[in-house]
């Protein structure tokens, strides 16, 4: 709650979704008098009873691999592991997850649709839903009422048009330097190219680079990221049309999508490594084929996630070759996941329809 009474994202603008607002709250009730120590005391909290319920409480070991690759990629992740709200998004889609391994797919994507209305990237999970689902129409109710069920509370908290003010408030962002797409202005200032630089904007209240083209390419990103979902999900209908089965057909489309949602954004930080998490712990949880390479390259990316913020931060922001260096390495190893990820879904839709 704001000093004058207003509610985030309720009736006072605010770059998230009202529902991001929760864990704050949450954090404050249980904070002692110190609100940081009430935020750890809730994400670790939350975090032991997430795996306690991945594991069955015991009885289902057999997904302590996927246990260990989560709890690995999160130490690995540094304290936007636990510092962010990303936390509370991976927790639902760690639960969202296991809903479908169980085959409940009404329930995994109530989970998805709240995870969204914290941090977009479970929005992946709502599209593959759509794909894998036999009934499209109950997929739709189903769904329609888990949004006005969300947009019901908002009201009844006394929610006006400022319920919606996070999808203008990300409009006018430029090209923040921990995005993929700043890799190229990253690579001139490397070279010492006169006009690429990482300035701070006092209005967003973030880092973003600058130089030839820039602003041309943030105004396009919205257009190509629409577009690359467009082409997973093309290809998701393609493999499902060939007969693959649901898990792994929705293993393979989630990681796609997000990585999409991830790799042509304008907008990037640190914390963003556990969207890339969340999506890689899918396959680990149900064996997909394949699904190596993304289990190494994440933990890879999730270990220089950590070296790039907070160890390295400054040196990035000063353009020194070590900090540009490491997160243009863990982007590129982002894009390499990508890359693979799009190549098995294809190969997906190929391989069984050679056999029909």
């Amino acid at each position: 709650m704001t000093d004058h009474g207003y509610l985030l994202g309720i009736n006072e603008p605010w770059v998230y979704p009202f529902i991001a607002e929760v864990p704050l709250w949450l954090a404050q009730y249980v904070s002692f008098g110190d609100y940081m120590t009430g935020w750890f005391l809730v994400t670790v909290n939350l975090n032991m009873l997430t795996f306690a319920y991945l594991l069955g409480w015991g009885r289902k070991m057999e997904r302590a691999n996927a246990a260990w690759f989560l709890i690995g990629c999160i130490f690995l992740c540094g304290p936007v592991a636990l510092g962010r709200l990303e936390v509370f998004s991976l927790i639902l889609t760690v639960l969202g997850a296991i809903a479908i391994w169980n085959k409940k797919d009404a329930m995994s994507m109530q989970l998805f649709n709240l995870a969204t209305w914290i941090k977009v990237a479970p929005v992946a999970a709502i599209f593959t839903g759509f794909i894998i689902t036999k009934s499209k129409f109950k997929f739709i109710l189903n769904l329609l009422l888990g949004t006005v069920a969300i947009l019901a509370i908002g009201l009844l908290l006394g929610g006006d048009k400022d319920m919606f003010s996070f999808v203008g408030m990300q409009s006018g962002r430029g090209v923040q330097v921990e995005s993929t797409v700043a890799i190229f202005w990253l690579a001139q200032i490397l070279m010492g190219i006169p006009g690429a630089k990482i300035y701070y904007d006092n209005d967003i209240l973030t880092f973003q680079v600058s130089g030839f083209g820039v602003t041309e390419v943030a105004n396009i990103m919205t257009l190509v990221q629409l577009g690359a979902l467009a082409i997973t999900i093309w290809l998701g209908f393609r493999a499902k049309r060939a007969g693959v089965d649901r898990n792994t057909l929705f293993a393979w489309i989630f990681l796609t999508a997000t990585l999409d949602l991830l790799v042509f954004n304008k907008v990037g930080s640190p914390q963003y490594e556990l969207w890339v998490v969340g999506a890689a712990f899918v396959g680990a949880l149900f064996l997909t084929a394949n699904w190596k390479p993304v289990i190494w390259l994440t933990i890879l990316s999730s270990g220089l996630s950590w070296l790039i913020f907070p160890i390295c931060y400054g040196q990035l922001l000063d353009g020194k070759p070590l900090g540009v260096g490491l997160l243009m390495a863990r982007n590129l190893t982002v894009v390499a996941i990508l890359v693979w990820s799009n190549i098995q879904l294809t190969k997906l839709g190929k391989k069984k329809l050679s056999t029909q």
